[in-house]
């Protein structure tokens, strides 16, 4: 009981201390539970949705392969299901604007298929009529559809009018973009519309053939030998690509986010756990050293080492007990749920049903108490090794010699009297000094990590989208055409430029390794699309040989001036003759999509098809006319599609603001952490010095040079954590950045000099908050009691 009341006592004086502490406890184990319960619940959700709606592991795109190549598929060993549909991209209007969708067929009856979809609203085809789709949810919401309308896609240059029954979500476009090329959805301009398979076929001149099989494997299916026969069976029929699951978009996409996830969930955390663990520490040396002699008499009286501890660790249990249960209230119900929303934004996972995560506050509240009694427990062992007659003396005071700056006296001479008093006090306490900065240094580095994200996103927009992507419209055909073609868009009025383009598929060998790859023809002078190195400096298209992207030459082991060959996917083009070796010239930085770029000449030269393109760049004279424009293009009907930058532009930078959510919490996390750091350590310092602090006011010293001794030495910790924080934030933050990329986006690390300014800025501002807060502090001291004698 005696032991309580003197906890309570202690806590009732420094409660300021005690709630400083708490809070970083609290948001450790917020970020903990809210990091840890968002990222279970959208793994899970994710993976389920992935497997009960069985994503293919194998999907290969061809010219046109008669069905019954479906049924030899299905013979390969290691294959469970196989399924043939066609696909196809065309341009539908909605409402004032131009948009594309992507017709799939579907079994005329359900039936479970590979890439199955899940029925979210209305119902599946009928026998009523043949021309009924099922359209995409998001791309359902985003137009303000309603089931029973009628839409009428173009398709071959003609209208074809689909009757709305449902709407449905699928895993293969649990990520709704069209290809690797786009970043984030944009639901208003790209969708997915299900058709049944009978009518498609028809009104796409596909009867009895398709364009796309879709594999699932078996549990003990080998992916590599089952894709190698699988392309060898499809070769005659124009194999264009064959893609892994992994490799799949929105597969892709939902692993990036997860391990972005997980990466959060591992740092963010244990940064205060162990900006925790110091302050307790820090303050908990500081409080049984002054209750040495206190400590000796409770030895003298009886009571044992562990009576003792048990009492000191009251304070690191208490913090570590209430910090789990508000941090894991505040985590699970808030933060979990606010940044599941955050990365489910783009996917729309059903979480619906998911519970709250309470396995998560077990682990949670495990690591807060080890952080907080582990330095408890070494803040006490050294006093307690003492016998009660050592124990119940006054510490001998630290021997007072020079410091290191006191024999620099160059510099030590053009100090005035008060710093050379800081000064002193830090170098004489240099390990708590130090310690004090953790705090600091971890939210410098919480800070840049936050700032480096958003600088790296801000530079793939100006690199992709100012110096790549230069064009304002961007074009692709129904069919190859002859260069010369072009001429009747570029006398369109306000088209002030038009680059042919031509984008195919290929296979690339190099030795035993084989890797199916994008390639894109442009002029030897186009200046609509812009080719970089990886230093950024412009790279010259050569006149022969093919230009790689920097990650796929890494993945293959290549480097400049080695051969690889290249066989087109074209129908008829699967012969030994029929590859190309073609030189790497050299490298190319591509950060949205992985494609070689080469010249259209030599692009005649691997597929032997003359000076053709089947896409174009456009530039407009003034982007105010792209309406006008665009309403022309869209009357000509060998166009199939048209994107405009300008619309990915303001659709990117739009689903970007959700970042400044996360953002924003780690300004938050940073704020606390500095700010509770700073408080109690002057608290510490305020109370040490007390009889100091009364003997210079004694002399003259005015409040203001009094709190400047104080908390200009908290400015001068804060600078050296700022200093520390700094690199350390940079590493974290390209390790952060690392995790996200795949095989279709990489997010380059910029570290802009702005950001290291920013974030010392703020860190010196919550220093100057935590100065505020103790502005009172130094004048409450009561100078006549700090003034009697020590003894």
């Amino acid at each position: 009981m005696i032991f309580l009341k003197k906890s309570l006592r202690d806590l009732k004086e420094a409660k300021g201390q005690f709630i400083s502490v708490l809070a970083v406890v609290i948001i450790g184990v917020m970020f903990y539970t809210g990091l840890y319960s968002a990222l279970d619940i959208f793994s899970g959700a994710g993976q389920k949705y992935f497997t009960e709606y069985r994503l293919a592991d194998l999907s290969s795109t061809v010219y046109r392969a008669p069905e019954g190549v479906v049924e030899r598929v299905r013979a390969i060993p290691g294959v469970k299901m196989a399924e043939g549909r066609v696909l196809q991209d065309v341009r539908i209007f909605m409402e004032d604007r131009n948009a594309v969708v992507r017709l799939i067929s579907l079994p005329d009856q359900k039936r479970a298929v590979v890439n199955d979809i899940m029925l979210k609203a209305g119902s599946y085809f009928s026998a009523d009529a043949a021309n009924q789709c099922l359209v995409s949810e998001d791309f359902f919401k985003a137009n303000h559809l309603v089931i029973g309308q009628t839409i009428e896609p173009i398709v071959n240059g003609e209208r074809v009018k689909l009757s709305i029954v449902g709407t449905v979500k699928g895993p293969e476009y649990m990520y709704e973009i069209r290809d690797a090329t786009e970043v984030f959805p944009d639901h208003e301009k790209f969708g997915v519309i299900y058709v049944q398979a009978s009518y498609l076929q028809t009104i796409l001149d596909y009867k009895g053939s398709v364009n796309d099989i879709s594999v699932l494997l078996t549990k003990d299916g080998d992916s590599k030998k089952v894709k190698a026969e699988l392309e060898k069976m499809l070769a005659p029929y124009g194999l264009v690509s064959t893609v892994e699951k992994k490799d799949q978009i929105s597969y892709s996409m939902f692993h990036s986010d997860e391990t972005g996830l997980q990466s959060m969930a591992a740092i963010f955390p244990m940064l205060f756990f162990i900006a925790s663990a110091v302050i307790i520490y820090i303050t908990m040396t500081r409080m049984i050293e002054n209750q040495r002699t206190l400590m000796g008499v409770f030895k003298a009286l009886g009571y044992s080492d562990w009576d003792i501890m048990l009492h000191y660790q009251t304070y690191p249990l208490l913090v570590g007990i209430l910090g789990s249960i508000l941090g894991s209230l505040i985590g699970l119900f808030f933060i979990g749920e606010a940044l599941l929303g955050i990365f489910n934004s783009f996917y729309n996972l059903p979480t619906e049903n998911s519970s709250v995560q309470l396995a998560m506050v077990v682990p949670a509240s495990l690591t807060a108490l080890f952080f907080c009694v582990f330095a408890g427990y070494n803040a006490c062992r050294k006093e307690l090794r003492l016998v009660p007659a050592e124990s119940m003396r006054p510490k001998p005071p630290a021997s007072g010699r020079k410091t290191l700056l006191e024999n620099l006296g160059f510099f030590w001479q053009r100090l005035n009297f008060s710093w050379k008093i800081i000064f002193r006090n830090l170098f004489r306490y240099k390990r708590r000094s130090a310690l004090a900065s953790v705090g600091v240094i971890f939210s410098m580095a919480l800070l840049l990590i936050a700032l480096a994200f958003r600088s790296s996103m801000g530079n793939l927009m100006a690199m992709q989208y100012e110096e790549i992507q230069k064009f304002d419209l961007k074009i692709n055909f129904t069919q190859m055409l002859a260069v010369d073609e072009l001429s009747t868009i570029r006398n369109l009025a306000h088209v002030k430029s038009v680059e042919p383009v031509l984008e195919t598929g290929m296979e690339l060998t190099y030795g035993w390794k084989k890797k199916d790859i994008g390639v894109l023809a442009l002029d030897r002078e186009a200046q609509l699309y812009g080719v970089y190195d990886r230093k950024g400096k412009a790279a010259i298209l050569p006149s022969d040989g093919v230009l790689l992207p920097a990650r796929l030459m890494e993945t293959l082991g290549l480097h400049t001036g080695d051969r690889v060959t290249l066989r087109s996917y074209y129908p008829g083009k699967n012969t030994d003759r029929d590859k190309k070796t073609v030189v790497v010239k050299g490298e190319t930085s591509q950060f949205i999509g992985q494609s070689a770029v080469c010249s259209m000449d030599y692009i005649d030269y691997l597929l032997d098809e003359g000076r053709v393109v089947n896409g174009a760049h456009i530039k407009l004279d003034d982007g105010q006319y792209e309406k006008e424009v665009t309403a022309k293009l869209e009357d000509i009907l060998t166009i199939n599609t048209i994107q405009s930058k300008a619309e990915v532009v303001a659709n990117t930078n739009k689903q970007l603001q959700s970042m400044n959510s996360i953002i924003f919490f780690m300004l938050f996390g940073a704020s606390i952490l500095t700010i509770a750091v700073i408080y109690n350590i002057t608290n510490i310092n305020i109370f040490e010095r007390r009889r100091e602090i009364a003997t210079l006011s004694v002399l003259g010293f005015t409040s203001a040079e009094l709190k400047s001794l104080v908390f200009n030495e908290n400015f001068f910790i804060s600078a050296f954590g700022i200093l520390i924080g700094a690199p350390l934030g940079r590493f974290i933050a390209e390790v952060a950045i690392d995790t996200q990329a795949t095989e279709t986006m990489q997010l380059p690390m910029v570290m802009e000099p702005a950001n290291y300014l920013l974030a010392a800025a703020l860190i010196i501002a919550f220093t100057a908050i935590a100065n505020w807060l103790l502005r009172n502090k130094i004048t409450a001291i009561d100078m006549v009691e700090s003034l009697k004698s020590a003894e």
